[in-house]
């Protein structure tokens, strides 16, 4: 029964409020209110593939599966929709976001059992050669603490980034592929507890896609950890790279 259910949800809410989203989005590239540099670089047509971008704000989470995705997503949205990895408080457990659902792994945090069994499912997804795509800081790049951060060449920051990510990479085979955003906490501005405390639509918004990344399958201890510091350091490369 709850398998009709989300596909009943899926083909009639996910799947029309998604592509209303990318073209949303598409309007804002095209009016050049999004930019992207090195669309040159995004795998069309690519699955078994983890999308790893940083946090800046909660707009990415919608933003990066919806507009990156849109044509692909249109065309066969049963294969190629992206499996996002919303926070469960912040998004999934809001009624408002119930259309997402059928596309969301929601992750728990701060509970350690709840985040192996989170770590499966993905798992799972990605071995059914889906796309999925992670937030690996653990959380919004601004709620981290000045021991957390990592910096770039040019100051710019992410929080270190969970394991988790390497150890999906390591046992799955999955290729990688790290984008990083910038000006979506100028849209949609971070606070402390209110979600969505103000919006700014003349800022900008750019997102930067990085070269693939492909790692051999591992089950060697700290092959995870080793994957999971090369995907951190590419993305603070990639934040500093010009047009």
């Amino acid at each position: 029964m709850k398998r009709v259910i989300n596909a009943l949800i899926f083909l009639f809410l996910t799947v029309p409020i998604g592509v209303f989203c990318g073209i949303f989005f598409f309007i804002l590239r095209v009016i050049g209110q999004i930019k992207i540099l090195h669309y040159e670089r995004f795998p069309h047509w690519k699955r078994k593939l983890i999308v790893v971008s940083n946090h800046p704000s909660l707009l990415e989470t919608v933003l990066v599966p919806t507009l990156l995705f849109f044509h692909q997503y249109v065309v066969n949205p049963f294969a190629y929709a992206p499996i996002s990895t919303p926070d469960n408080y912040n998004f999934y457990k809001r009624w408002y976001w119930a259309w997402a659902r059928p596309v969301s792994i929601p992750i728990k945090r701060g509970n350690k059992i709840a985040e192996g069994r989170i770590l499966y499912k993905i798992k799972k997804a990605l071995d059914q050669n889906r796309i999925v795509v992670l937030f690996a800081e653990g959380g919004r790049t601004f709620r981290g603490n000045d021991e957390d951060f990592l910096y770039s060449t040019k100051g710019n920051k992410i929080r270190k980034l969970k394991d988790g990510i390497g150890w999906l990479v390591a046992r799955t085979g999955a290729v990688v592929l790290p984008i990083w955003v910038e000006g979506t906490d100028q849209v949609l501005p971070n606070h402390p507890t209110k979600l969505f405390c103000a919006v700014n639509p003349r800022a900008r918004i750019t997102i930067k896609i990085g070269k693939l990344m492909r790692f051999k399958p591992s089950l060697r201890i700290g092959s995870g950890k080793e994957i999971t510091q090369e995907i951190q350091e590419t993305l603070l490369n990639l934040a500093d790279e010009e047009e």
